[in-house]
């Protein structure tokens, strides 16, 4: 996996995904057998998004639905014991403004965890308007 940006744990963390490196990037994912969630939730508002984000994660019944939640469920090495992730989100447009900064946030910490742990967790966002950098080559 040495040619691919997602083999670079340094650098792992929440990315804008052109619609130009998609298709590239899905086929690396399945090229290196690489484990990968599709977040898409269709709810609106904070809590129900989360809800749903939770679900698509295979989150217990018990998560709360929050931002702290998130970060203690994206950390918990039961739930999520792989040594790289990557986290395919889109239709972020059920948040608002603040809450996408949170999410962002939310996961960039989560990814700094993951890291001190030696793995890698990526979250790379479809969508315009976010103030995110583009995964990088």
């Amino acid at each position: 996996m040495a040619a691919s940006v997602l083999a670079r744990r340094e650098l792992a963390g929440p990315y804008r995904l052109t619609p130009q490196r998609r298709d590239a990037l899905l086929a690396e994912i399945g090229e290196f057998a690489l484990p990968s969630i599709e977040i898409r939730p269709s709810a609106t508002g904070r809590s129900d998004w989360l809800a749903e984000a939770g679900r698509a994660l295979g989150f217990p019944d018990s998560f709360g639905a929050n931002f702290d939640a998130l970060f203690d469920s994206l950390c918990d090495r039961e739930l999520l014991p792989q040594p790289t992730l990557v986290l395919l989100l889109g239709n972020t447009a059920g948040l608002d403004e603040a809450s996408c900064d949170t999410l962002i946030a939310v996961l960039q910490a989560a990814a700094d965890e993951w890291r001190d742990q030696g793995r890698a967790l990526w979250a790379l966002f479809d969508g315009t308007g976010l103030d995110l950098d583009a995964l990088p080559r």
